[in-house]
């Protein structure tokens, strides 16, 4: 449909059944030109939309999914928000569907989605709903990318198409002796790795903040650890307990990361990966279902037993609500143990 919204100003409004398709895929933009114009570019229109089969056309600077993706991780990289282990994952998620044009990916994404749902794992046991979500928070990120890049015009990832799967929040803590165990583990097997450890046990963070944090992002007179950019997109002044004041303060000038390890030449590393590493110090342990982000809940559950405002723990470990409602661990015998009662609440007169 052609209307006409003024002088040489046309309002195209398109809607084309396409192949594969339940519902018809809709168009409308405003054209500036003569109505013939406006019919030839109705006619482009729904060539693209039946070539295409989707809202987007193919951008110019990523046809497919895989430069798409080699684009985002660009971005990520700059801004130094690329951890190994996301790196990982968007390049998994690369090797699958990097051949596929961008328009087209979509589709195959949605069936290799519901196959992933259907499909039990190694272990017999049916995918987790973060397990689901994981990939298309990835897929949807990379289209958002191409959005804000202005080469698409709107995210084929849409919230209906591929809804989130509501996940259960881990509630995973350490007592003091499985406190101590991973402690003598990690020194005996990783013992260049025990600082790492030992500040996420004791200040809530993500552990590519520690990873990626250089030598100048701590402050020797405020004695906190600066995060300019957090996963929260806000930047993040981490305090440095007192037992830990001299390791920070004792860090070789030469050194420019805030926590590293030096190979066999001396040279100072940053940790690129502490997965292997993590397994290792675990089974040294013998402790299970234990994940290093795990220990970003578990300093912030001491943070608030200690008796810190929950504020200032949102404010430290970078959360914008409040989240350590879902992630403080829950134990109901201590919480008992702590109830103050309002005096004489039960000594009411009878009769």
């Amino acid at each position: 449909m052609i209307a006409k919204k003024g002088q040489n100003i046309w309002q195209i409004k398109v809607s084309v059944r396409v192949p594969g398709r339940t519902d018809p895929v809709k168009k409308q933009e405003l054209f500036y030109g003569a109505k013939t114009e406006a019919e030839c570019r109705q006619a482009e229109i729904i060539r693209q939309l039946r070539d295409c089969g989707s809202l987007t056309y193919l951008p110019k600077n990523a046809r497919t999914f895989g430069e798409a993706a080699d684009l985002y991780l660009a971005k990520l990289r700059a801004q130094g928000r690329l951890s190994a282990r996301y790196s990982y994952e968007v390049v998994r998620l690369r090797r699958e569907f990097g051949h596929l044009p961008v328009n087209k990916m979509p589709d195959y994404f949605e069936a290799w989605m519901k196959h992933l749902i259907r499909t039990p794992m190694r272990s017999g046991r049916m995918p987790s709903p973060a397990t689901i979500n994981r990939p298309v928070e990835i897929v949807r990120a990379v289209y958002n990318h191409l959005v804000a890049m202005e080469e698409m015009e709107r995210n084929p990832i849409t919230a209906l198409r591929f809804p989130k799967r509501k996940e259960k929040p881990r509630d995973r803590y350490l007592t003091a002796e499985e406190r101590a165990r991973l402690i003598q583990a990690v020194y005996r097997r990783r013992p260049q790795m025990l600082p790492l450890i030992q500040y996420m046990l004791l200040v809530p963070c993500r552990v590519s903040e520690l990873t990626m944090a250089r030598r100048e992002q701590y402050n020797p007179f405020t004695n906190t650890v600066y995060i300019p950019d957090s996963k929260a997109g806000i930047p993040i002044n981490k305090p440095v307990p007192e037992e830990m004041t001299e390791y920070f303060r004792s860090i070789p000038a030469e050194c420019p990361w805030l926590f590293f390890w030096t190979d066999g030449h001396g040279a100072y590393r940053r940790y690129a990966s502490i997965k292997r590493a993590w397994a290792e110090c675990l089974k040294a342990a013998g402790l299970s279902n234990l994940r290093i982000h795990d220990l970003r809940h578990i300093s912030a559950t001491d943070l608030y037993e200690a008796g810190n405002p929950e504020r200032q723990i949102m404010d430290v470990a970078g959360w914008k609500t409040p989240m350590l409602t879902t992630y403080r661990h829950k134990d109901s015998l201590r919480s008992a143990q702590r109830i103050i009662f309002k005096p004489d609440a039960g000594n009411r007169a009878v009769g």
